[in-house]
């Protein structure tokens, strides 16, 4: 938890203006230095100790997992999150710096006037300075918002990642296959971040997550929604669960699909997959056509998916229910596979480490 920085000074002021001189001082000027030199000091330590303390909770970013760096970066901005953190550090280091100055300042007065100068001095510099450079605390405060608004995924835990271009119902299949709720709409990228649910099966626990949708286009022109998706798959033990709709309600042509399914079965051909064409309740005899689109009428691959889709595709449909049963015998059956695998590739690690 991070405080908002107006309050934290206000904590600081009010718990430094509280702090009495040493008893048994009898001198005057010598009691009130003592008493400026103490609440100076007191000040500097309550603003600079919370500042430590967030710096050593928040992790860094280096000791993270590949998929917790990828979506810290795609969600908060590339370097924005050590950027925060170091404006956050360099606001520490002036408030012990100036306080420190200040509080050897008052301790040097000559007289009990001199010294309440200086500790009225001292406060009002350390208070305009953290007013001034404050920002960064909200800033992560923001990030921290940001970070468990994030959902909790279990790195070692086999999950079940929907593909698909957008609003191609992946987000409805979600809500049938798990616990997950994501909100369906139909437009662009409905799935605005990572969504998570859960699939119990034999008495294990699955993770189903339902991502954002990618279009037809090189890595360099995706956006981070997109990439985020990618980083699901690069760095999770996924199983795909990719999803085709050719009923020409997506918005995404059966053609481009074509061209996204193909590029990312050739990437990650080493995760288990399940194909699934959804709403097949509004297939057509003949394929959609759209206006945009640009095929080849010799290419019988692309003509064989446009009307049916990849060769063993389940169809299914949520308002007839067609599929559906089979569709969630296969997706358990899928789990358990790959649970089967992550198990494999551990055995395989702890022989290795006997090994060396």
């Amino acid at each position: 938890m991070v405080m908002p920085s107006f309050d934290i000074l206000y904590s600081a002021l009010r718990k430094a203006k509280r702090v009495p001189a040493t008893k048994g001082i009898a001198n005057i000027a010598k009691r009130e230095r003592n008493r400026g030199a103490k609440q100076l000091d007191a000040l500097m330590k309550e603003l600079a100790v919370p500042l430590r303390t967030y710096l050593e909770k928040f992790p860094k970013k280096r000791s993270l997992h590949p998929y917790e760096r990828s979506l810290i970066e795609l969600t908060l901005g590339d370097g924005n999150y050590e950027e925060v953190l170091g404006r956050v550090d360099a606001l520490r280091k002036k408030v012990v710096s100036v306080g420190k100055e200040h509080a050897s300042l008052c301790a040097k007065s000559l007289s009990k006037r001199e010294a309440e100068e200086r500790l009225s001095e001292g406060m009002k510099k350390i208070e305009e300075m953290f007013n001034r450079e404050g920002k960064a605390v909200e800033d992560l405060l923001n990030i921290a918002k940001t970070l468990r608004s994030m959902p909790v995924v279990d790195l070692e835990t086999p999950t079940l990642c929907l593909v698909g271009a957008p609003n191609v119902g992946k987000s409805s299949l979600v809500r049938v296959l798990s616990t997950g709720k994501p909100e369906i709409c139909n437009y662009p990228f409905t799935t605005r971040g990572i969504l998570m649910g859960h699939i119990l099966s034999s008495y294990q626990n699955f993770q189903v997550t339902d991502t954002p949708g990618l279009l037809k286009r090189s890595d360099e022109d995706r956006n981070n929604l997109e990439k985020l998706t990618l980083a699901v798959l690069s760095h999770l033990p996924t199983a795909i669960l990719y999803v085709h709709d050719l009923s020409g309600e997506c918005g995404t042509s059966p053609s481009d699909q074509f061209v996204i399914y193909k590029e990312i079965k050739e990437r990650f051909c080493d995760h288990l997959w399940l194909d699934v064409v959804s709403k097949s309740d509004l297939l057509k005899e003949s394929p959609v056509t759209f206006i945009t689109e640009d095929f080849d009428d010799n290419d019988l691959e692309l003509a064989k998916y446009r009307k049916s889709g990849p060769d063993g595709a389940i169809r299914v449909s949520l308002k007839s229910e067609i599929g559906l049963n089979e569709l969630k015998g296969r997706v358990h059956e899928l789990l358990r596979l790959q649970m089967a695998r992550i198990q494999a590739q551990d055995t395989k690690e702890e022989n290795r480490q006997v090994l060396t």
